[in-house]
């Protein structure tokens, strides 16, 4: 029984879904993702204005923003819009090719863009791209057709009040509010219209007034919609508000690298995949030669919609560096028009028998399916093309974070991962050289700040960055300062913080020469430090400010003096007794004396234990961190280790003990501890949590 096209476009939908959807929201938001969810928060003012100090317009955003207060706003339901987007462009891909060619080229391009690895990236990844293609195609597909109107010689002023030519002008306004690169598009478009103009030249003078006229008003139906943005958009071109990170791309490696991705996506290497992409050339130049049902559409026509905006973005590049192959996707959807093209010439042509072609083109389109499938098998499974793990990275300083403790994130580059997964409370947040707030002197901050129920998030800006970042908005996400005002900051957060986290991202373009880096390696003490996976190497530092060793415990604390392993000294601890809410956490410093430091690194697991011995709560970690381990600490050297413990939020009210114990964490053995108040299991018991 024969199979209708619509049964099988359903099913190339159905897998494209499936595709999509293996490990869907699985992975951490990167940068760019955080910056899409962030701003869709805002409230549509704020959004704006945000976006008009950036370098994107606003319509995805506003889209996103919708689409969040509807569905939520974790990573699967902000991913699912590109998804949807991008399952839209395979639908659209084979109703456009179908009108263009005929039902069966339009099921293999179906078929291509829903296996193309570079399309299950930008349909899993909160970003603008699969909108663009969506609308590109769309602006594409009316542009012929409002071409093909001019050829029937129809009146202006019917061609003007089309469907086609509202739609067409509708379309394209939206994609220049979607991406700024979907302007090269349009370039593409008009240069075609003019070749049209142009070859008329011998036609009757009316009708190329048609055709000019048709295009003179449809660039201008275009900009009179876009005319809101349009000097925003001029300004941020001419003037970005944001430091370059771009550097320029050599010709080669722009074609070399954008044709792989176009053919086997991101995450196959473009060395790897040379003699395929020498055959796929093969395909495509075969389908050059192939002309639509109607005349406007063809091989060269594809050719173009694709290459020739690459073309503009390389040209500008010699000014402004501009080029990524992430940009490359909105002009896709061609390509897999041409390579479906060039198998069914193929698949047509008189060069050998009827089997023996048949075998041909099944040989290739397995052939590419493979490749196919290894290159998304690599997406998926491969950490050299993994996410930056921006979640991982916020959520450990979320864990290790003490009260009296400073965040240093990027105001650029990692204020609004910090914004998106920091759930616990923020005292302040602000930039480090507004720090401390004016109103309050160091002094007293220093005798206010561990009172603080919250964190305090300092915003660093970009050292040695030009004066026009951020456009000297005091909001905006990037600001210019100085290597000398840094220092000076710096100075003060060590003043009035005994401990500082930094989310590392991006580092070496805000802060080239390690100013901060520096600072806190030299002044500071390394406590911690965790890298991250990605390919941009996300990573997490603590730091102690004073440098110098604690020779004597503080005179506030209470004594417990407990020897562990006959190395290690527990001195004491502060505050002698809590009271905390249920759900609340219990925040305890200890103080630590090491006689002769041990080979490992012992852990330490703390547990808040009912009055009839039954265990409520635990954790268990390092004492101070990974970069000081116990078999790293200073024979003599006092070290301050805040702890902390949230009790359970369904906890009865009652009197409660906490308790810690030091265990070898490569024997999981509890080290004898002797001393006062030590409990079974060498169990040191601290002090009593009053739980209200």
């Amino acid at each position: 029984m024969k199979i209708s096209r619509r049964v099988w476009l359903f099913a190339i939908l159905l897998a494209a879904f499936a595709l999509r959807m293996f490990c869907f929201g699985v992975s951490s938001l990167w940068y760019d993702e955080t910056v899409s969810v962030y701003l869709a928060q805002q409230d549509l003012i704020e959004l704006t204005r945000h976006t008009a100090g950036d370098i994107h317009p606003p319509f995805y955003y506003y889209l996103l923003h919708f689409w969040g207060a509807l569905a939520g706003w974790s990573e699967f339901a902000m991913a699912f819009a590109s998804l949807c987007f991008g399952i839209l462009l395979i639908a659209l891909v084979y109703r456009v090719t179908r009108e263009w060619f005929n039902p069966r080229v339009a099921l293999l391009a179906a078929l291509f863009v829903a296996v193309s690895p570079f399309n299950l990236w930008y349909s899993q990844e909160v970003r603008m791209y699969t909108l663009g293609a969506v609308l590109g195609l769309a602006s594409v597909y009316w542009f012929a057709r409002v071409l093909a109107l001019t050829a029937d010689r129809r009146p202006l002023t019917a061609i003007l009040r089309s469907s086609d030519f509202i739609a067409y002008a509708i379309v394209s306004a939206l994609g220049l509010y979607t991406l700024y690169y979907f302007a090269f598009l349009l370039v593409f478009e008009n240069l075609i219209a003019i070749t049209r103009i142009v070859q008329d030249s011998k036609s009757e003078i009316r009708n190329r007034k048609s055709k000019i006229g048709v295009w003179v008003f449809s660039q201008l139906a275009i900009l009179a919609l876009y005319l809101p943005w349009a000097f925003i958009a001029l300004r941020q071109a001419t003037d970005p508000p944001v430091p370059p990170w771009r550097s320029f791309t050599e010709l080669p490696q722009v074609l070399f690298e954008s044709f792989s991705a176009l053919a086997f996506g991101q995450s196959l290497e473009p060395a790897f995949a040379l003699p395929a992409l020498i055959v796929i050339a093969a395909v495509i130049a075969i389908a050059l030669k192939a002309g639509g049902e109607r005349s406007t559409v063809g091989g060269l026509f594809l050719l173009g919609y694709t290459f020739v905006p690459l073309a503009i973005i390389y040209a500008l590049s010699l000014w402004k560096p501009l080029y990524h192959v992430r940009y490359v996707f909105v002009f896709s959807p061609a390509f897999y028009l041409l390579l479906a093209l060039g198998l069914e010439q193929i698949r047509n042509s008189q060069f050998a028998t009827r089997n023996l072609r048949f075998t041909f083109f099944v040989l290739l389109f397995a052939s590419y399916l493979s490749l196919c499938a290894f290159s998304s098998y690599q997406f998926w499974f491969n950490p050299k093309y993994a996410k930056d793990d921006l979640r991982g990275a916020v959520n450990y300083i979320a864990e290790r974070w003490r009260p009296g403790d400073a965040i240093l994130i990027n105001a650029g580059y990692t204020h609004t991962a910090f914004e998106i997964y920091y759930k616990q409370p923020i005292a302040w947040r602000g930039r480090l050289i507004a720090y401390p707030p004016t109103n309050v002197s160091l002094g007293t901050y220093q005798r206010l700040v561990d009172l603080r129920d919250g964190a305090i998030v300092l915003q660093t800006g970009s050292i040695g960055g030009a004066p026009n970042l951020g456009w000297g908005d005091p909001r905006s996400d990037f600001y210019a300062t100085t290597a000398d005002e840094t220092r000076a900051a710096l100075d003060r957060v060590f003043a009035a913080h005994s401990r500082v986290w930094m989310l590392r991202l991006y580092d070496t373009v805000v802060d080239p020469d390690g100013v901060i880096r520096n600072h806190l390696a030299t002044r500071g003490r390394l406590i911690d430090d965790e890298g991250f996976a990605g390919e941009s190497f996300a990573r997490v530092q603590g730091y102690l400010t004073a440098r110098a060793p604690m020779n004597a415990a503080p005179s506030t604390i209470t004594r417990r003096e407990v020897l562990l392993g006959n190395r290690i000294v527990l001195l004491g601890f502060e505050p002698a007794s809590l009271t905390v809410r249920a759900g609340q956490t219990i925040d305890v410093n200890l103080y630590w004396q090491a006689k002769e430091p041990p080979n490992v690194d012992n852990r330490l697991f703390i547990g808040l234990y009912a009055a009839d011995g039954t265990l409520v709560a635990s954790n268990d970690t390092l004492p101070i961190g990974n970069a000081l381990g116990t078999s790293r600490w200073t024979p003599g050297e006092i070290l301050r280790a805040p702890i902390r413990l949230r009790v359970p939020a369904h906890s009865s009210p009652g009197i409660y003990n906490l308790r810690i114990t030091m265990y070898n964490p490569l024997t999981n053995e509890a080290l004898e501890a002797r001393g006062n108040r030590v409990v079974e299991n060498s169990q040191i018991e601290l002090a009593s949590v009053a739980v209200e």
